[in-house]
C-alpha cells in the first residue's frame, strides 16, 4: 500500500472524526453548494481564514458554504485521508442536504483531492487544484520521456508507490474526462516544488481549465490563484457554484 510523503518524516496524529471548521451551514444559509478546502503540509487549517481566502468567497456573495477539515499530513501517512473525508465530511454533508460539493486542494491538499476522486468516483461535482504536489522528478521524467500522460504506459513504470497510483488515475481521468467531474488547475510559473507536476497535469487537461500566474509555492501565490479560480468559475455559465 501507500507510503505517502515519507520524505517529510514525523506527522501529527490522525484522529477520527477529523476536526473541521465550518463557514456557513445549510440549516441557516439555505445554500445547497458546499466547498471543502484541503490544506497543504505546512501551516494550519485555520490559515484559510487567517490569510483571507474565506473572505475572498464572501466578498463575491457566492451562494456556497465552506468546510475546512484539519487534513494534515498524518492522514496521508496513515492512508486515511479519503476515508475520513468521506465518512466525516462528504457523506454527512450530503445527508444534511448539500446537492453540490466541490473540493479545493492546496499543495498536498491537491493530492488528497485526486485520491478522493480516485477512491470515490461520482461523489464530487468539481475540483479546484492550487499548486498541487503530485510527486517527485522520477515519475515526471518517465511521463515526459513518453511524450505526456496520454502516451505514458503505467505498466512500464519504475515507480511503484503513491506517485504511480495518482498518475495512473490521472491517465484514466484524461482518457475518459466525460466520466469524471471537471478539474480546474492553477499554479505559479516559478513554483519549484509543484510547478513541474502542474505543467505535466495541465498539458493533459482541458486547456480552458488550466492557468498559471507569476509566483512560487507560497501563501501570496496561493491566495492569488484562489482568487483567479473564483473569478473563472463565476464567469463560466454552468460552472458557478
Amino acid at each position: 500500500l501507500l507510503v505517502l510523503l515519507g520524505f517529510f518524516g514525523c506527522a501529527p496524529k490522525a484522529i477520527s472524526p477529523i476536526p473541521m471548521k465550518e463557514y456557513g451551514k445549510i440549516e441557516q444559509s439555505g445554500n445547497t453548494c458546499l466547498m471543502v478546502l484541503l490544506r497543504g503540509i505546512g501551516g494550519d487549517y485555520t490559515d484559510f481564514e487567517k490569510y483571507g481566502l474565506i473572505e475572498e468567497v464572501r466578498s463575491r456573495d457566492m451562494s456556497i458554504d465552506i468546510i475546512v477539515p484539519d487534513a494534515h499530513y498524518g492522514y496521508y501517512k496513515t492512508e486515511s485521508i479519503a476515508v475520513r473525508l468521506k465518512e466525516d465530511v462528504i457523506d454527512p454533508a450530503r445527508a444534511r442536504g448539500y446537492q453540490e460539493i466541490w473540493l479545493a486542494g492546496f499543495s498536498m491538499g491537491g493530492l488528497g483531492s485526486l485520491f478522493y476522486l480516485r477512491d470515490n468516483p461520482g461523489e464530487i461535482d468539481g475540483v479546484m487544484l492550487i499548486s498541487p504536489f503530485l510527486g517527485w522528478d522520477s515519475i515526471l521524467k518517465e511521463i515526459e520521456i513518453a511524450g505526456g500522460i496520454k502516451n505514458w504506459h503505467p505498466e512500464n513504470s519504475k515507480v511503484s508507490d503513491w506517485q504511480f497510483l495518482i498518475w495512473s488515475f490521472v491517465k484514466n481521468y484524461t482518457s475518459n474526462p466525460e466520466r469524471h467531474p471537471p478539474i480546474y488547475l492553477g499554479y505559479g510559473d516559478s513554483d519549484s516544488l509543484a510547478g513541474r507536476a502542474s505543467q505535466t497535469l495541465g498539458n493533459a487537461l482541458d486547456h480552458n481549465h488550466v492557468f498559471s500566474i507569476p509566483g512560487g509555492h507560497d501563501y501570496p501565490t496561493f491566495k492569488a490563484l484562489w482568487s483567479e479560480h473564483l473569478n473563472k468559475l463565476q464567469s463560466q455559465d454552468g460552472s458557478k457554484p
